[in-house]
């Protein structure tokens, strides 16, 4: 027994001197080849493909590297030698279990020789040839796909799907295919059936779908998608997700009306006591869709008081009746007390109490701010923040509301109470800064320019950059108009101006704007001025002199502070007022190249995109 393992242990030791002695020749030889397949590649860069070949043809010869193959094949087929690329093929394809990826090679060979027949047999050949698994269906359909063969990669994957039955991954990469081939029916039909499959692919699914449709300057990615859900409908009534698609596809295109059929027929189907269209309702007053907001919520409504959204639908119905008439052109007196009427039903029904505080407070504003009844918002808004049990912002809202009528009614110091109560009470959330916005606004408005900038300088850190960027608007103004060489008159005469603009004061206002560089011709005011013009002719609904005033403010003052302000307000007038959406667009473009800091930036890119026809995230 001792002696067979002497035995033993004096062999290993004989092997591993061997192989130490051999080592050193073995790494030479490997640091040759090496040495040589970086010679040929310079080769071939510098463009001296015969001496690149050689080499390749040498060290393949000695070792047969696949990567070596491959870019022997590749010279072969440049230089059109077709003979030697075949001949490399077949004798790669000898004794070889992956036979399937060489006649994908053959076939290259034959079709670009021009022997068509050839080429597809090999490429039939390899097809039959593949081993029946996942992995080695997705390499050959890639070596289909890398020599730009998507009719025999969709082949690949269609076996797959006949002998390995039913997997996801297959449609994925048939979608894929019939992408890059320009086949957006058949691609589209793939993800649909994804999704019939498997309902938690929706959102990847979605994901896809968006950035297809992004650009389809002509619609007829849209068009064919639609079509497709549109018959799926049809056809499997009872999948819904083929609806709920429809709807986030409608929503995408800003049609808010196919949307609203959609979900009506879900909420039916599925008896959803109006969850889908009450959130459909939101988006679509956010959308300025008025009317569809409207029926989205007469239609909960329809559904009787013990329906869980009905306060909300009854609340949000009012309100979407109100922003649709103070957003249409000269609207009048008349449709103002309809809207009116609307909020007293609303509150006779549902009463004063905790849970319609938002409405009380929405009233307010309307009956201050449009009805000009400001006795009775004072009133109102008096009783929503003394409502007990009323949720502690919705009180805070009230109060801003009830400040904001103060203000208007010359209350000042009052109106300060209650913005400094709210700013007290929600000192680090956005209705705080808001709060404290307003109450910095009021020491300008009386003045007190110096109290108001060490307020708005707090407020430059502000988590909205709303309040952040008007903070140090107001700010900067404040700073470039009372400086060492500067007296406060012509800014105190601004900030008059802005208070009776605010009250609803226009033609006091006007007056008091026209008067400062009559006073102070050399006021550094003028680009402000021009500002505040647009703001008291828009609030009167002059929307030619508004424009106006913001072209002259862009010509003058193109590097101004409000430059960026100008071109978007200019552009909003333009495409929402005037109907002149082309040069709305080059508006808002500048805004995205030459005023990329912008608040304005997104909202701007945004409806940039919806006029140019582009499909919205």
């Amino acid at each position: 027994m001792i002696y067979t393992l002497n035995k033993i242990h004096k062999s290993i030791i004989r092997t591993v001197l061997v192989l130490a002695m051999l080592l050193p020749f073995l790494a030479s030889a490997q640091n040759s080849i090496e040495t040589d397949i970086k010679l040929a590649d310079q080769f071939y860069e510098n463009n001296e493909v015969a001496k690149a070949l050689s080499i390749y043809e040498e060290v393949y010869e000695k070792t047969s590297f696949h990567s070596t193959y491959k870019k022997l094949l590749e010279i072969y087929l440049e230089q059109k030698d077709y003979k030697s690329a075949e001949n490399l093929v077949k004798k790669r394809l000898k004794n070889r279990n992956d036979r399937y990826r060489y006649n994908v090679d053959l076939g290259l060979v034959y079709r670009e020789e021009g022997n068509d027949k050839k080429a597809s047999q090999s490429f039939y050949n390899a097809i039959k040839e593949v081993t029946p698994a996942q992995s080695y269906y997705i390499t050959l359909a890639n070596d289909f796909s890398a020599i730009n063969e998507y009719d025999y990669a969709i082949e690949v994957y269609k076996n797959a799907q006949r002998t390995s039955g039913k997997d996801l991954q297959y449609n994925f990469q048939l979608a894929n295919l019939y992408g890059r081939k320009g086949e957006t029916a058949a691609m589209i039909n793939e993800y649909m059936d994804i999704i019939s499959e498997n309902e938690s692919y929706l959102q990847s699914i979605q994901n896809v779908l968006q950035t297809i449709q992004n650009p389809d300057p002509n619609g007829e990615i849209k068009a064919l998608l639609r079509t497709n859900l549109l018959t799926r409908i049809q056809k499997q009534p009872e999948k819904t997700i083929f609806s709920e698609l429809l709807i986030w596809q409608y929503i995408q295109e800003k049609n808010f009306k196919g949307a609203l059929v959609q979900a009506k027929a879900i909420d039916k189907r599925l008896n959803e006591n109006g969850t889908r269209i009450f959130s459909l309702g939101r988006l679509a007053l956010s959308n300025e869709e008025y009317d569809v907001a409207i029926n989205c919520y007469k239609y909960i409504i329809e559904k009787g008081r013990n329906n869980i959204y009905y306060n909300g639908a009854r609340i949000s119905l009012v309100n979407a009746i109100k922003e649709k008439i103070v957003h249409t052109e000269n609207y009048t007196i008349i449709e103002l007390q309809e809207v009116n009427n609307s909020y007293k039903e609303s509150l006779k029904e549902l009463g004063k109490n905790r849970r319609t505080v938002e409405l009380m407070n929405s009233y307010g504003h309307f009956l201050a701010f449009y009805l000009d009844s400001l006795e009775a918002a004072t009133q109102l808004l008096n009783e929503a923040i003394e409502l007990q049990g009323a949720p502690r912002e919705m009180v805070a809202e009230g109060k801003i509301e009830l400040a904001d009528v103060l203000l208007i009614q010359g209350e000042i110091w009052d109106a300060s109470l209650l913005y400094s109560q709210v700013e007290k009470e929600f000192k680090y959330d956005e209705i705080g800064e808001r709060a404290k916005f307003k109450n910095a606004k009021i020491s300008y408005y009386t003045g007190d320019f110096l109290w108001s900038q060490a307020q708005l300088n707090a407020l430059k850190g502000s988590t909205s950059k709303l309040i952040s960027n008007d903070a140090i608007e107001l700010s900067l103004l404040i700073t470039d108009n009372i400086g060492l060489d500067s007296i406060s008159d012509p800014l105190e005469m601004y900030a008059r101006a802005e208070l009776l603009l605010f009250q609803n004061k226009p033609d006091e206002a006007k007056n008091v704007l026209d008067s400062i560089p009559q006073f102070f011709p050399t006021s550094s005011l003028n680009d402000e001025l021009l500002y505040l013009n647009y703001s008291l002719n828009y609030k009167k609904r002059d929307y030619e002199n508004a424009a106006k005033s913001l072209r002259k403010l862009i010509s003058t003052y193109p590097t101004d502070i409000l430059g960026d302000d100008a071109h978007f307000y200019l552009g909003k007038i333009l495409e929402e007022k005037l109907d002149q959406p082309e040069e709305a667009m080059e508006l808002y473009k500048l805004i995205l190249t030459n005023y990329s800091n912008s608040i304005h930036v997104v909202e701007a890119r945004k409806r940039f995109r919806l006029l140019r026809g582009d499909t919205l995230n």
